[in-house]
């Protein structure tokens, strides 16, 4: 079963997120084969960690996510260069 990670041990909040793109390839491939619909892309919300205060919509980890279904709608991409410190 496939798990979200962290990239490396310090990195909390850029992660491999395995699991949802298994969640989403297999929703997407029930619905293709149940209802013969294909999408390209989808995206999704994902709640995750602590409220951020008690009662609170926000968690510490939320986020959405895109997924790209059809890699012909890829069009370039790109590498994120390192970290730069600056003065």
């Amino acid at each position: 079963m496939p798990k979200n990670t962290g990239f490396n041990k310090n990195d909390f909040d850029f992660k491999k997120r395995q699991l949802d793109c298994a969640v989403i390839r297999m929703a997407h491939s029930y619905m293709q084969t149940s209802q013969g619909t294909h999408f390209d892309s989808v995206r999704a919300a994902f709640w995750e960690g602590d409220e951020l205060y008690e009662g609170a919509g926000f968690r510490k980890q939320n986020h959405i996510q895109i997924a790209i279904l059809n890699p012909n709608c890829i069009k370039g991409v790109f590498l994120p260069r390192d970290k730069v410190s600056y003065p």
